[in-house]
């Protein structure tokens, strides 16, 4: 393993999220912390640039590029068998869990209704164990219309140094937060994170992670955020789902800082509500999202999708938005979409939903 961190290697990927290499240190030192030798798990790594996490004088608040960071997760994670999202909670998540609990929860009404299941799932998990349920109802509101979600407290992280917790709670909270919006589609804007433990001397990363006021030295570790989105529907499915958990949860690491759900949002705006019209090709879209090909293809992978896939779900949309209203006919809303024959609406609505559109119409009324 060299020495050093080869600097240019951190500073010549302006397009690539980083993270302060206390970070990866933390993940490093949770294997230590569960019988680990750290030595040994330092030489087996290969994160693609010469870094030594533990050299002498090395500055921990040293940007080092996302990848790098993933590659140690990700080995910890592997070597654990804990997809608890690196929260270092003594009781581990074994592999598997974070995909059952996705399925428990991929068809809730909101968010709400999906963060509570969530809960329930984990409690489930401890009680296979004999360990008590960690929060019965996480969430709470108050008369402002914000909510606060509470997190593990000290009594379940493993005995790991002071402010290695505090990057391991925030990990957490970041992760979830990101989670969360990819379930509904949306950016989560918190209004506040608080940690159990004491302020770290350096917070301008928390700060600039997170974009709200920080409390220290709380009775547990929450977020708190507008209590709107909990009534946010849920916007996949199974089938999203699937893609998602082909990196998950590795992947709601990789670029923390940036809000992926908001380049649907801006393509969204940029299609408008006219199916009737060709769809803008990939280079047309990435061009007025300022960005390359590659680089949106990136960002759409990271959020379980591809650029043909946001123009189907577009037209699902749109299809089953058009079909409630009983006064427009089928044939209509083919041309609406902008299909030159109806047969064609019918294969794509049918390869979308599993249903003919009649079908789908029918079925629907029948609700009524």
């Amino acid at each position: 393993m060299p020495s050093q961190l080869n600097n240019a290697a951190a500073s010549d990927t302006p397009d690539e999220d980083v993270v302060p290499l206390k970070y990866a240190r933390t993940m490093l030192k949770v294997a230590e912390a569960q019988g680990y030798n750290l030595a040994d798990l330092t030489q087996s790594l290969d994160v693609g640039i010469d870094i030594d996490f533990f050299a002498a004088g090395i500055d921990p608040e040293l940007l080092i590029p996302a990848s790098v960071y993933t590659a140690v997760y990700t080995k910890v994670i592997d070597l654990l068998q804990d997809e608890s999202f690196g929260f270092s909670l003594v009781q581990r998540a074994p592999t598997g869990s974070f995909r059952m609990m996705c399925l428990t929860i991929i068809h809730c009404k909101n968010l709400d209704h999906a963060l509570r299941r969530a809960i329930e799932f984990n409690n489930f998990c401890n009680s296979l164990t004999g360990l008590p349920p960690d929060n019965l109802n996480p969430i709470s509101l108050d008369n402002d219309g914000i909510a606060e979600y509470c997190f593990p407290n000290k009594s379940q992280l493993i005995n790991i140094a002071a402010e290695d917790e505090i990057i391991s709670v925030a990990h957490c909270v970041a992760i979830w937060r990101r989670f969360s919006g990819w379930l509904i589609g949306k950016n989560i804007d918190l209004l506040e994170v608080g940690f159990q433990g004491s302020a770290p001397d350096n917070t301008e990363y928390l700060e600039q992670l997170f974009k709200c006021p920080l409390r220290f030295n709380q009775s547990r570790n929450t977020f708190k955020f507008p209590a709107t989105y909990l009534q946010a529907p849920l916007v996949h499915t199974e089938d999203s789902l699937k893609e998602f958990l082909k990196n998950a949860p590795y992947h709601l690491l990789a670029s923390m800082e940036k809000d992926d759900s908001c380049i649907m949002t801006k393509m969204k705006q940029i299609v408008g509500n006219d199916f009737s019209r060709d769809f803008p090709s990939v280079v047309a879209m990435s061009e007025q999202l300022n960005m390359s090909v590659r680089t949106l293809r990136r960002r759409l992978k990271e959020l379980g999708s591809t650029y043909q896939k946001f123009k189907d779900n577009m037209r699902c949309d749109a299809a089953t938005n058009y079909l409630s209203r009983p006064e427009l006919k089928i044939n209509a809303v083919s041309a609406l979409l902008g299909f030159d024959e109806p047969s064609a609406f019918h294969r794509s609505f049918k390869k979308w939903t599993g249903m003919t559109p009649g079908e789908y119409r029918s079925k629907q009324q029948m609700k009524y």
